[in-house]
């Protein structure tokens, strides 16, 4: 039985109501997490200079949610998958960024033997630390010279030595950085023999890293049969799909398939957590 023009009009605003509550209740919600991420995205960027504002994060999230979110409404008109692919940008965009960084960090590791290597050179020619620092901006590569070239931009700005470094420690947060800052920040004050100092620093990091690239190397298997144990069951989900469509709808419709999927689902994360944590261990 079909709703007469009345039921029509009633339903039309009632639906206009609801999604009236839903966007006035919500959107205020997603507009302050977007206006978050844009803003801790600006700041980490510009952390690894790349000048971006917040303003501009946000666009770029905003245009690539809404390309996304019209690509999957072209292919599937599902308001659901639009709805999730159209804010997955700004849902990954922090885990995007912490990535790139990380890398960023590992590749001025690699770099900081031969930055000491060159240290020590002018160290031992007779110059100071923060003329040795300045002379060797111009001969380092990139990644470690920004890192370099804001140290030295902070020592010129005033700031003493000391504090300048333990300001670049804080900002690197990582272990070696922290090898090299800790020994120099005690033996500038005290008149110590700089050049001995960074040329031992320079050895005891290429042998962390060297120790740490042969265990990543014997860690090779495990991290292969990690990578094959998450990814094989999804592959056998595609290929069982395309024998058989109906199993996995079959599955999803009764309670004990829905059973066996999320027991399968919760045996997985926890093998490939065990791969994870014997890896770390090995570490």
């Amino acid at each position: 039985m079909g709703m007469t023009l009345t039921e029509y009009s009633l339903f039309a605003c009632g639906g206009t109501c609801l999604a009236f509550f839903l966007l006035r209740t919500i959107a205020p919600y997603f507009r302050s997490r977007l206006d978050n991420t844009a803003e801790t995205t600006s700041r980490i960027l510009r952390e690894e200079f790349l000048s971006l504002t917040s303003k501009q994060v946000r666009g770029i999230l905003i245009m690539a949610g809404g390309v996304a979110g019209l690509v999957v409404m072209v292919s599937r008109m599902d308001f659901f998958w639009v709805l999730v692919v159209g804010s997955s940008p700004a849902l990954f965009c922090g885990g995007v960024v912490r990535t790139i960084r990380t890398k960023r960090r590992k590749r001025i590791v690699s770099q900081l033997p031969a930055f000491l290597e060159i240290l020590s050179g002018h160290v031992k020619a007779g110059h100071s630390i923060p003329e040795s620092l300045q002379e060797a901006v111009s001969l380092l590569p990139s990644g470690i010279r920004e890192e370099i070239a804001w140290l030295c931009q902070v020592i010129r700005l005033g700031t003493p030595l000391t504090e300048a470094l333990l300001a670049w420690e804080q900002r690197m947060a990582c272990e070696e950085v922290s090898m090299i800052v800790c020994p120099l920040r005690i033996a500038i004050p005290a008149g110590g023999n700089l050049y001995d100092l960074l040329s031992r620093c320079r050895d005891i990091l290429r042998t962390k890293i060297r120790q740490e690239e042969k265990m990543r190397s014997m860690t090779a298997q495990a991290r292969l049969q990690a990578l094959v144990l998450t990814f094989l069951p999804l592959g056998f989900i595609v290929v069982l799909s395309k024998v058989d469509p109906e199993y996995l709808v079959r599955c999803r419709r009764t309670e004990a398939g829905m059973t066996i999927l999320a027991i399968a689902g919760a045996l997985q994360f926890l093998g490939w957590l065990s791969i994870r944590r014997i890896m770390a261990a090995k570490r």
